[in-house]
């Protein structure tokens, strides 16, 4: 019970500095306006740190990359995380798919943001849903995910991704298993949540398997809805977008 009880306040803790921390960075804050470039990139070390600290391995390639950077370009980054407008573009993505697996990139403030959307797909062959006596059959478990990140200088900042996973046998989509959501966000102040994935099979000729989520992008008091969805068929990635709900 005693160390449950530590354990619990150690979080406690953890929480209200992480708290702290991001506070001081929000933009338009009375302690942002007056902290010095060293103490702003100490605090946003501090809010990475934190994060890697609870087991984040992405936190802990991002503040690699973070630490990597040159003192002007980590200003830089921070002055572009910390920009409304910017953070706002960060989650309007284009409406356009890929057509075909792979990954796609617009560039932002004089090419230092970059917007990356990548489409994956194929067989999962590693997949227990179905049995060897449906695989001998001609069934196969498939899977296909479309995610959309961004990055600034090249460093990781955040990303969300949607997944279906499902069945098929020659050209038809027989079945669709539970899909899933994942995301990072390292901008201090904001914050995503989903709702519940759901799924279905689409309507033949199309007969893809579907999933889907709505992501809500929490910033600094406001907050925008964009709706995420991916689809695939017998050769894995077939379309996904994020766009507004």
């Amino acid at each position: 019970m005693r160390s449950t009880i530590k354990k619990s306040l150690a979080l406690t803790a953890a929480s209200f500095s992480l708290a702290g921390i991001a506070l001081g960075m929000l933009p338009g804050s009375a302690q942002a306006d007056v902290m010095s470039p060293a103490t702003r990139i100490a605090q946003y070390k501090a809010y990475l740190a934190m994060q890697v600290a609870a087991g984040d391995e992405q936190a802990k390639e991002t503040a690699e990359g973070f630490a990597a950077l040159s003192d002007s370009q980590k200003s830089r980054f921070l002055d572009l995380i910390e920009d409304r407008s910017v953070v706002e573009k960060f989650f309007e993505a284009s409406e356009a798919p890929p057509l075909v697996s792979g990954t796609t990139q617009s560039v932002m403030a004089n090419g230092d943001v970059v917007v990356e959307r990548e489409s994956l797909g194929g067989e999962d062959e590693t997949s227990t849903n179905t049995s060897a006596a449906l695989r001998a059959a001609g069934y196969k478990d498939m899977w296909a995910s479309y995610s959309v990140s961004d990055k600034v200088f090249g460093v990781k900042v955040s990303r969300v991704t949607v997944k279906t996973n499902y069945q098929v046998k020659g050209h038809d989509t027989t079945k669709v298993y539970p899909g899933s959501a994942s995301h990072y966000l390292y901008v201090p102040g904001c914050d995503f949540s989903h709702s519940p994935v759901k799924e279905w099979i689409s309507s033949p000729p199309a007969d893809n398997a579907q999933s889907e989520t709505v992501w809500t992008a929490s910033c600094w008091g406001s907050a925008w809805d964009k709706r995420e969805r991916v689809w695939g068929d017998y050769r894995g990635f077939v379309g996904g977008y994020l766009k507004e709900d």
